[in-house]
């Protein structure tokens, strides 16, 4: 734990922690907090479009949303179990507790719960702070964890953006997302609501 502290302390690129909290400032003192969420959902990774063509395919024929979760739902077991090296207990695992790409559908919306970065490491640590930068998909802050957790959470919407991109694709629909849990919040996951217009 000391010693991934030391090596990402150590990381001389420009700071973009310190940056980050910058333009987090600027937005908040000079925008709406809805514009600054927009600002960081459009910052976001996006998955490739041909990974969601079952999903997509299902929705167009369906017109159900819980039916394009279930499809995408497949198709992640199915990626993460390779792309992760993972077990099938661990698949399960991940699907029983809402975690990964589809997340769980209630009531019109779906709830969407981000799986650990580096997966077998975040398991693996027995150190909860060290775990949480295991947990964190953000190259640019993540560090920031192991030293205290001081970043606003609006920052965190950039991980909703991969998700309003996927559900919009899928969909053809507005997607609202909704920051319910961070890291950055002292949560032990990164959770997000996602519903339609």
């Amino acid at each position: 734990s000391s010693n991934l502290k030391g090596q990402v302390e150590s990381i001389t690129e420009p700071d973009s922690v310190k940056f980050s909290k910058e333009v987090v400032k600027v937005l908040r003192t000079n925008t709406t907090c809805s514009k600054t969420k927009g600002v960081f959902m459009s910052c976001a990774c996006h998955m490739p479009h041909m990974r969601l063509k079952n999903a997509k395919d299902t929705f167009d024929s369906t017109k159900s949303i819980e039916q394009a979760r279930i499809q995408l739902e497949k198709d992640f077991r199915t990626d993460i179990k390779f792309n992760k090296n993972l077990t099938d207990e661990q698949v399960e695992d991940i699907i029983k507790k809402g975690w990964g790409l589809a997340g769980t559908y209630d009531g019109g919306k779906i709830v969407a719960t981000k799986i650990p970065s580096f997966f077998h490491e975040y398991f693996e640590e027995p150190d909860e702070v060290t775990r949480k930068y295991y947990y964190c998909h953000c190259p640019r802050v993540r560090k920031e964890l192991l030293n205290g957790k001081n970043l606003d959470p609006v920052y965190c919407y950039c991980g909703g953006g991969f998700y309003k991109d996927v559900w919009e694709y899928i969909t053809g629909k507005n997607v609202n997302i909704k920051l319910l849990k961070s890291l950055f919040k002292d949560d032990d996951v990164c959770q997000f609501e996602i519903s339609f217009d």
